[in-house]
Parts: structure tokens; C-alpha cells; sequence
């Protein structure tokens, strides 16, 4: 409900069709704000509009960049969802290009350091967990099944640092650059300390005027730009009333 919400689609649609529907009978301020809002829509799904925000999200203050002296800390990988059902836990068809850049990602870590353990973690809504999927994909590539460790049960971020909580102190976390901040906040609230390993950044410099014309990708990385930005305050919110429970206790 939250993505339906966020998405600029969502919002040119209702205002296009109040105008429509109801354009003579809306008070004159009613029908300015709808026109305000089919140009913010229309915007929020130009490349300008979207890489801008995207920039915005991938930035994550305060977390700290893995360095050598982490070496030792265990490789966390988030897996970012299926493109489709899998068939099998071979099936790396179902795997959309954001987990293919984390994974690719974690692997080149992993290949550094002969000795470190690689928790892959994502369960999902399938029936073959994300992080199995995934980890198959990680030994036939040459990661040897010993240091791959799975965990099949979360389905959010949150789930995620909570479901690892009592497996890893410490974390060298892999996932998507707009994805770190709140990841890290999760984490964080777990009682998990964790530096960033970001992926490949989605976010795309100026090409032209195609790069001010309105475009499905476009719009898409606007709504992952959001539901992450927004998906920091609702982390927030969610730590400071568990830091305030604990407290309580």
C-alpha cells in the first residue's frame, strides 16, 4: 500500500481524474493544487527528477566505509527481492538486476579474504527462500559452500538485522547504496555494529534531453527513492520506540 502510495503514477492518476470528474465544481484553490500535483507527477518521472532523488537516498552519513582494519567481521548480504516465483533454487532468471549487483558485490569481497563467512540473508513470500536461491548462485561461482550461511525467514530489512541478531556482532553489510542508510538503522537497533559495502549506484548523470523527458525508469527509481527515504523515518520511529521499551524495562 505504502509503494501505491508513493508512486507518482498514483498521484497523476487521482489528480488527472478529480479534474476530470469533478474540474467545474472544485473550488478554484482545489483545482490549482490538482494541476500542482499532475506537474509533480509528471516531474517526479523525468531522469533529472529521479537520479536527483536517488542521489539523495543513496547518501548515508555516519555509517562507516569497510576498511581493512574490518577485514575479520563477518559479510552480510541482503537480498533485494524476485523478479518472479523461482522455479528451483537454481533459478537465477528470477533474480532482478539489484540482486545480481549486491551478490556481485559480496562475492568480490568474499574472494579477498579466504577466511570470512558469508551470511546471505532473505526469506521472502516463496516458497524457495531468496537467500537460497542466491547462495546457490554464490558456490557455483566460486564461493565454497563452508562460509555461505543462510537465512531463510525475514521478509523485510528489519527482519532481516533482528533475524541475525544473535549469529553476528559485527557486519560488513552488502546492499544497495539507498538501501544502506536504512539497512544500517536496523542493524543498528539490533545491536549489530555494521559498515557499508554499497553496490553498483543506480543513479544516472545527464545524457541529453532524454534526461528532462518523463520515463517508466524514471519513475521507478523516483518510487525507490521514496519508499527508502520514507522507510528511514517509519526506522526511526521504530527504534526510538524500541530503544524507549528497553529503556522502560
Amino acid at each position: 500500500m505504502s509503494d501505491f502510495l508513493l508512486s507518482p503514477l498514483t498521484w497523476l492518476a487521482f489528480a488527472a481524474l478529480a479534474l476530470v470528474l469533478w474540474g467545474k465544481r472544485l473550488q478554484r484553490r482545489a483545482h490549482w493544487m490538482c494541476r500542482v500535483v499532475v506537474i509533480v507527477a509528471v516531474l517526479a518521472c523525468t531522469p533529472l527528477c529521479a537520479n536527483a532523488l536517488l542521489w539523495l537516498a543513496e547518501r548515508h552519513p555516519g555509517i562507516a566505509d569497510c576498511s581493512v582494519m574490518r577485514a575479520d567481521w563477518p559479510i552480510v548480504l541482503l537480498t533485494a527481492g524476485y523478479d518472479r516465483p523461482p522455479r528451483s533454487v537454481n533459478d537465477d532468471a528470477a533474480l532482478g538486476k539489484e540482486n545480481f549487483e549486491r551478490m556481485d558485490t559480496a562475492r568480490r569481497l568474499a574472494a579477498a579474504d579466504a577466511h570470512s563467512i558469508l551470511y546471505v540473508s532473505g526469506g521472502g513470500a516463496e516458497r524457495i527462500a531468496e537467500s537460497v536461491v542466491v547462495s546457490t548462485l554464490l558456490e557455483e561461482r566460486g564461493i565454497p559452500r563452508e562460509r555461505l550461511r543462510q537465512e531463510t525467514h525475514s521478509r523485510t530489512t528489519w527482519e532481516n538485522a533482528f533475524a541475525l541478531r544473535g549469529q553476528v556482532k559485527q557486519a560488513r553489510l552488502v546492499t544497495s547504496p539507498a538501501h544502506l542508510q536504512r539497512a544500517a538503522m536496523a542493524f543498528r537497533a539490533a545491536g549489530i555494529e555494521a559498515c557499508a559495502v554499497p553496490a553498483a549506484s543506480s543513479v544516472v548523470t545527464a545524457n541529453g534531453i532524454g534526461y528532462i523527458l518523463p520515463r517508466r525508469t524514471a519513475m521507478l527509481k523516483t518510487e525507490q527513492a521514496l519508499h527508502e527515504l520514507a522507510g528511514r523515518v517509519s526506522y526511526a520511529w521504530r527504534a526510538w520506540r524500541l530503544h524507549a521499551a528497553n529503556n522502560r524495562s
